[in-house]
């Protein structure tokens, strides 16, 4: 027991310092294994061992994606197309983010790539239609959570790779989520719109105007149609989806769109690799420190601890929503999956949960930890876009917070709100 404590203890407090995450990971991990006599070329073993996935090789392409949209001109014909969709409704800009995200997030899968994309041209905008800034940087932070909710999902891919469960289920599974959490901010930025009296469009776009802007997204577009229809077809993979994403995207901008050249491809692989490797490394140190957990028999003990509610179908639930609220707050998506996944199994499978429930729900509730300090990634990403400090931008989130977590509840309640499309799309996929 002392060890745990020490395992744990040593991990937080580099947190705590500024060690990044994977760092602490690692040397937590090795710390306590040489403590415990193990050998460290075991250690080093289990890191090689995360990282020799197949599934995984989608986690580059599909953060090539996308850089490519934001090189490429693509992400301003989705956010026109957006604008001739929802422009016209109070609150206009705030709803053109949310709804381009949206977009957005069926083509990249990445929270943080698409508050990157998005802020730099939303959040003047919203400013100029007369939100302040940090409300304007909350709306971009929490509309970018949708990235990893709506397939594709870089989260759900790692999910199912080391859960060993159907990607295209966990996909499909997250698409309605996603809706309603976009639409349910939407409603926040009408509200908050109408109270401020924020202007209202003059008129909504015309039929010609709306088809102008849907044939300049829809090269675009059609990149969300591919990636979701080749996976629920079977035509290709989550892997082989990334692929023909990242070829379909990289054509279009560079022999249609004629935005991309041998420069901005040099920027773009650039940029992959610096953002590829802070996920895959946190796989690598999430497999030395679980190694660790396991072989302490971790699992056991929390199985024991949640020994009250172990059986219990919502306390289950309640007990993961905010084991996974609290690690999202203070670490990466990606450790935080896979350190914890074996009890977060053992415990779904005492109360006879569905494994394509309990995965879903754990992204979508991960998606939290993107706007909650200290490592809410987009909050900050937005914040410094904005210019202004992160403690007000999290100030002007207090009611986008309770709009996530009501959101959150529906999904506990109301497993179907999940598990109803991937019944109709693939009825035969196993657990579902």
């Amino acid at each position: 027991m002392n060890l745990i404590v020490i395992l744990f203890i040593s991990f937080f407090g580099m947190c705590l310092i500024g060690v990044p995450i994977a760092f602490s990971l690692v040397l937590a991990a090795f710390f306590t294994a040489i403590m415990i006599g193990l050998d460290p070329v075991v250690m080093i073993q289990q890191m090689y061992i995360m990282l020799d996935s197949y599934t995984l090789l989608a986690v580059p392409l599909f953060l090539m994606v996308g850089y490519v949209m934001e090189t490429g001109e693509i992400t301003q014909r989705l956010v026109d197309f957006a604008k001739s969709l929802v422009g016209h409704i109070r609150g206009g800009f705030g709803h053109v983010n949310i709804v381009a995200e949206m977009v957005l997030s069926g083509i990249s899968g990445s929270a943080t790539a698409d508050a990157a994309a998005l802020g730099g041209i939303m959040i003047p905008a919203m400013v100029k239609e007369g939100y302040p800034p940090a409300v304007a940087a909350s709306i971009n932070a929490a509309a970018a959570t949708n990235g990893p909710i709506i397939p594709p999902s870089i989260m759900m891919i790692v999910y199912g790779a080391y859960a060993n469960l159907s990607i295209a289920v966990l996909f499909i599974g997250g698409a309605v989520p996603g809706v309603i959490l976009g639409v349910a901010l939407m409603v926040y930025v009408y509200i908050y719109a109408k109270r401020h009296n924020l202007p209202k469009a003059e008129r909504m776009c015309t039929l010609k105007e709306f088809w102008h802007s849907f044939k300049k997204a829809f090269l675009a577009l059609m990149a969300t149609v591919i990636i979701f229809a080749g996976i629920i077809g079977g035509f290709f993979t989550a892997t082989e989806a990334g692929m023909v994403a990242t070829l379909y995207c990289l054509f279009i901008s560079a022999f249609v769109y004629k935005m991309v050249n041998v420069k901005r491809l040099i920027y773009i692989l650039e940029g992959t690799l610096e953002s590829m490797a802070a996920p895959l490394m946190c796989v690598a140190a999430a497999g030395a420190f679980g190694y660790v957990m396991a072989y302490l028999k971790v699992p056991s003990y929390v199985l024991k601890l949640a020994g009250p509610i172990a059986g219990s179908h919502f306390g289950v639930l309640f007990f993961i929503t905010v084991l996974y609220l609290i690690l999202g707050t203070f670490m990466d998506a990606t450790p935080a999956i896979i350190i914890f996944m074996s009890v977060v199994q053992s415990l779904a499978n005492s109360a006879g949960l569905n494994p394509y429930h309990v995965g879903v729900l754990i992204c979508c509730v991960l998606c939290f930890g993107f706007i909650t300090p200290p490592y809410g990634l987009t909050l900050l990403l937005s914040s410094g876009i904005a210019k202004v400090s992160t403690s007000e931008v999290i100030y002007h989130s207090r009611w986008i917070f309770f709009v996530m977590l009501l959101v959150t509840l529906v999904l506990i309640f109301f497993p179907e709100v999940i598990l109803f499309l991937p019944r109709l799309l693939v009825p035969g996929a196993m657990g579902v």
